[in-house]
């Protein structure tokens, strides 16, 4: 198993993200990742945090966000960051999740 594959298992086994109902703000959050940086996507979820019908994907995708830099080697390629964001909504419907 490779370090793409145990973040994608992290992901799969965090019952806070795998509850949550995401909607367009996964492909906002995959896209400021890849381009700027973890910084300024975290700082986009923070504020998002503040909106009420955003702050559980916001406090999801920020979880995301901890478990993909918890492996150095993934998240120094931010194109392979943005698409394990992009993953999160297709991990729930590979475990059963509802969308």
């Amino acid at each position: 198993m490779d370090n793409v594959e145990r973040v994608l298992s992290d992901i799969r086994q965090d019952a806070e993200i795998m509850r949550t109902r995401f909607t367009g703000l996964v492909d906002d959050v995959a896209n400021i990742l890849e381009k700027h940086g973890f910084g300024v996507a975290k700082a986009f979820l923070l504020e998002k945090e503040g909106h009420r019908e955003l702050q559980y994907q916001a406090k999801a995708l920020l979880r995301v966000l901890e478990k993909v830099e918890t492996y150095p080697d993934v998240s120094a390629d931010r194109a392979t960051a943005r698409l394990i964001i992009k993953a999160v909504s297709m991990l729930k419907l590979a475990r059963g999740g509802q969308e």
